[in-house]
């Protein structure tokens, strides 16, 4: 009589063989569904089982496979290229929309995240966000221009804690895209950067001002 197993979380198509075919060697009848194709130790052989779960052998799976981490790897090496020279416009760009003390954490901050995992694309993306703010746009607007942005939570919580440290309106912004209840500790982080801002703009206003006396 056949009997049904099930295959282990995450276990690919060549394992899920190996399995069914461990069973037909101890003599088993068993079966199995693997993205929704049943596949029987009696019949199955590894080409049958790609061909009836991928439309392919085996062989010409891996060869695809070996394509697109070769393309993967060109894609990468590109897209690091074109964000290391990305670097003196981003620099450039953020020192025009944020205080001049901020400038040599800026620089680092843009340093970082041109070698990083999303290669600066979150730099484009707070850049974008901070130029809005500058320009008048309200904090329920720019929220919109973040979820709009096609952001992964990762690549999300990047950009607002970019946003949060160069922008002058970046404590509100995080405020007004946080998700759930703001802890304490956060919340005096945030009265913090306020009152560093306000300092700040405080500063800057008495030596325009100094300038035109």
């Amino acid at each position: 009589m056949e009997r049904e197993i099930e295959f282990s979380i995450g276990e690919n198509l060549e394992s899920a063989v190996y399995t069914l075919l461990a069973a037909k060697a101890r003599g088993e009848k068993v079966y199995g569904e693997f993205n929704g194709h049943v596949l029987h130790s009696e019949t199955v052989s590894m080409d049958s089982a790609y061909m009836e779960v991928l439309g392919c052998t085996k062989a010409e799976h891996d060869k695809q496979m070996e394509e697109w981490r070769e393309n993967y790897k060109k894609e990468e090496k590109l897209a690091e290229q074109r964000a290391i020279q990305n670097i003196p416009k981003w620099i450039e760009k953020g020192q025009a929309l944020i205080y001049p003390e901020r400038y040599e954490e800026w620089e680092k901050c843009v340093n970082a995240r041109a070698t990083d995992l999303y290669h600066g694309l979150e730099l484009d993306s707070s850049l974008e966000i901070m130029q809005a703010l500058e320009n008048g746009t309200t904090i329920e607007e720019a929220s919109k221009m973040l979820n709009n942005q096609g952001h992964s939570g990762m690549s999300a919580s990047l950009v607002r804690n970019i946003i949060f440290s160069f922008s002058n309106k970046g404590p509100e912004f995080w405020e007004a895209t946080a998700y759930g209840e703001i802890s304490p500790e956060n919340k005096a982080l945030l009265e913090a950067k306020k009152q560093e801002n306000i300092q700040l703009a405080q500063a800057h206003t008495e030596k325009d001002a100094s300038r035109h006396m």
